[in-house]
C-alpha cells in the first residue's frame, strides 16, 4: 500500500485527523484513533475490516499490517495526534452509525445503559460489558462518546466486541421491554439478588447518581465497609456484571 507523506499542518487529510481528537469530529467522520501498541495490534488482528489507516512518524519503521492507507507525518505533526505520548504508530478505525433504541424485541441477558460523562469510565464499562457477556450497550445522551480517545484507550479492541445502541437521556428512560435495574447505595444487596432472564442495568451518573425519575425501578447496592460511601462508577458496574455472570454460571451448573 502506498505511503502518503504529510509534512504540512495545512494538509486536508491532517486537518481531518486532528478533528478525531474531539467527540464532534469523531461523530461527524465516523472514525476514531486507536493508540498504544497493544490496542492497535489487537484491533488490527481481530477487526481488520474496521481499520482505515495507519499513522506514523518519520522516525518510525511502520509495522507490518493489513493493506490499508499509510500516512507518514513529520515528528511535530505526529506529536499533535499522539495525545497519550505513546511514541508508537496510531491506527484510524471506522465505525458505523449507532442504531437508536426502539421497540425491537428485547434481547436475553443484560442490556447495559451507560450515562457516564468521563470517557475513561465509558471505555472501562464497555470493556467490562464485553468481558462478562452483555447483550448490548446503550449509550445515553449524557454519556461521553464511546470512540473518544480516552474511551477507546480504556476499552481497547473490546469497543468492537459488543453492539452499541444510542439511547435517550437517563431521566427519560421510561417503560421498556425488560425490567429496569438501577445501581444505588440505598438499594438491595446485590450479592443476594437473582437477576431476571432479560433486564436493563442502569448505573447512575458520576456524582449525582440515579435521578428521581427512576425511583420506582429495582435498585441494587454493593455493600461496603470502613466508611467508604461509593465506588468509581465503572468499577461498580463491573462488579455487578461479574455477580450477574457468576449467578448465571451457578444456575447453569444446577440445571
Amino acid at each position: 500500500m502506498k505511503t502518503i507523506d504529510i509534512f504540512s499542518p495545512n494538509s486536508r487529510i491532517y486537518k481531518t485527523l486532528l478533528r478525531l481528537k474531539t467527540a464532534r469530529g469523531i461523530k461527524k467522520h465516523g472514525m476514531a484513533i486507536v493508540s498504544g501498541p497493544r490496542q492497535t495490534h489487537d484491533v488490527a488482528r481481530d477487526f481488520p475490516d474496521r481499520c482505515e489507516a495507519l499513522i506514523f512518524s518519520e522516525d518510525h519503521t511502520p509495522p507490518s499490517m493489513a493493506p490499508i492507507v499509510r500516512y507518514r507525518l513529520s515528528r511535530e505533526l505526529f506529536r499533535q495526534l499522539d495525545i497519550f505520548d505513546t511514541g508508537q504508530p496510531l491506527l484510524v478505525v471506522r465505525f458505523p452509525p449507532f442504531p437508536r433504541l426502539g421497540e425491537e424485541v428485547w434481547p436475553p441477558g443484560c442490556t447495559l445503559c451507560i450515562p457516564f460523562q468521563d470517557p475513561a469510565n465509558v471505555g472501562s464499562a464497555i470493556r467490562a460489558a464485553a468481558a462478562f457477556g452483555v447483550s448490548r450497550v446503550v449509550i445515553l445522551k449524557e454519556a461521553a462518546h464511546p470512540f473518544h480517545p480516552k474511551a477507546v484507550r480504556a476499552a481497547g479492541g473490546n469497543i468492537f466486541r459488543v453492539p452499541i445502541v444510542e439511547g435517550p437521556r437517563l431521566d427519560e428512560l421510561g417503560p421498556i421491554g425488560a425490567p429496569l435495574i438501577v445501581l444505588s447505595p440505598k438499594g438491595e444487596d446485590v450479592s443476594g439478588y437473582r437477576f431476571p432472564p432479560s433486564f436493563c442495568l442502569v448505573p447512575g451518573l458520576e456524582g449525582p447518581g440515579v435521578p428521581d425519575a427512576l425511583s420506582s425501578a429495582q435498585a441494587l447496592a454493593i455493600p461496603m465497609k470502613n466508611g467508604v460511601e461509593s465506588l468509581n462508577a465503572a468499577m461498580a458496574t463491573g462488579i455487578v456484571l461479574y455477580l450477574w455472570q457468576r449467578g448465571e454460571a451457578i444456575e447453569e451448573l444446577g440445571n
